[in-house]
């Protein structure tokens, strides 16, 4: 164990977990620069952006939810001044889950001001958080704090008594499980993992899911073998279980939701952006149409029985009075013809 200070040069001091978080930070942005050229961001206007936010809003989240399990430490941070007083505030006690949480929000407002996908930002940079996390739990190492249970105390649950394999000496003396060596050997391990299927993925939010989901099983399940009770407890569970509980199930919605709707990389995510969202019109309300009348057909015209009576007995009469204009006009030549013989016949005597 360093102590709080990796070294000193009379009275000024670099701080082991500033320094270590420090090469993390350097460490994680060069990973990100390699990572680019599967990323359909761009680096300079767009990752770095986010890369400030999440910076900025992480180590806010941090100290705040250090601050919210531990409220304690304003009882005695201002006993030597006011100023000293903030500096230890500021530069003391840290908590992942605050800072992850700061994280993602900062991504979220990166994403949501340059009108991208927000898994684009988050898949590349999960295997960029491991890096930089894993140098601070070697800063926590090194100083001292988030240790493990000492040799011979039990575990959380009773599961086990710890019997000192791989026991770490601290500053007090104490031989304790060095759970922090552990974390970080695991979250490099982790790093190449996430390197792989981020390279490998096309769908947009696998790398995020998975990160979450590993992390937060690692997380619950170490916490057991923790020995600083003081980062909070409520009922049977630490805080850090507690919201491991809530990561498991954030990421196993995201690989749900990015198999079910298939985010790819360069797509817009609709979701986040009112451009992006399409509103139907509403339809023109269309008068029903009126059924055709059927034509009127014409009702046939009624004809009186007595006029066809009628017209029936005078076509027979004249019909009968055709019939006796003929026959009076035959007998009248006929006799004409006898005549003329007879006229005819006294001249030659």
């Amino acid at each position: 164990m360093l102590g709080t200070f990796l070294f000193r040069i009379g009275s000024f001091g670099v701080p082991t977990m500033g320094a270590c978080v420090l090469v993390g930070a350097v460490l994680a942005v060069l990973l990100s620069w390699l990572l680019r050229k599967n990323s359909a961001l761009d680096w300079n206007g767009e990752v770095v952006d986010a890369i400030i936010y999440a910076v900025l809003l992480g180590f806010a989240g941090m100290k705040i939810l250090y601050w919210i399990v531990t409220p304690d430490v304003f009882k005695t941070a201002f006993q030597d001044g006011v100023f000293r007083g903030i500096l230890s505030l500021l530069m003391e006690g840290m908590v992942f889950y605050g800072g992850l949480l700061g994280g993602i929000l900062g991504v979220f407002l990166t994403a949501r001001k340059k009108k991208r996908n927000f898994f684009e930002f988050t898949d590349l940079m999960a295997p960029c958080f491991c890096v930089a996390h894993a140098f601070g739990r070697i800063g926590c190492l090194l100083t001292g704090c988030c240790y493990g249970v000492a040799v011979g105390e039990t575990t959380q649950f009773g599961v086990l008594t710890y019997g000192g394999a791989c026991a770490v000496k601290y500053l007090n003396g104490t031989m304790r499980l060095p759970v922090p060596l552990f974390e970080a050997i695991f979250l490099l391990l982790l790093c190449v993992a996430l390197v792989l299927i981020f390279r490998k993925e096309t769908r947009l939010g696998t790398t995020t899911g998975w990160y979450l989901i590993l992390y937060a099983l690692w997380r619950f399940v170490i916490e057991m073998f923790r020995g600083d009770a003081e980062r909070g407890k409520f009922g049977p569970l630490y805080t850090s279980q507690w919201i491991s509980i809530l990561i498991l199930a954030a990421g196993v919605a995201i690989l749900i939701l990015s198999r079910r709707f298939g985010w790819k990389k360069g797509a817009p995510f609709k979701v986040f952006h009112e451009e992006d969202v399409t509103v139907p019109e509403p339809e023109e309300k269309k008068e029903p149409e009126k059924p055709e009348e059927p034509e009127k057909q014409e009702e046939p015209k009624r004809v009186d029985e007595q006029e066809v009576e009628a017209s029936a007995r005078a076509e027979a009469e004249n019909a009968d009075d055709d019939d006796g204009d003929e026959a009076e006009g035959e007998s009248d030549g006929e006799f004409g013809d006898a005549g003329g013989g007879d006229a005819g016949g006294d001249g030659g005597m």
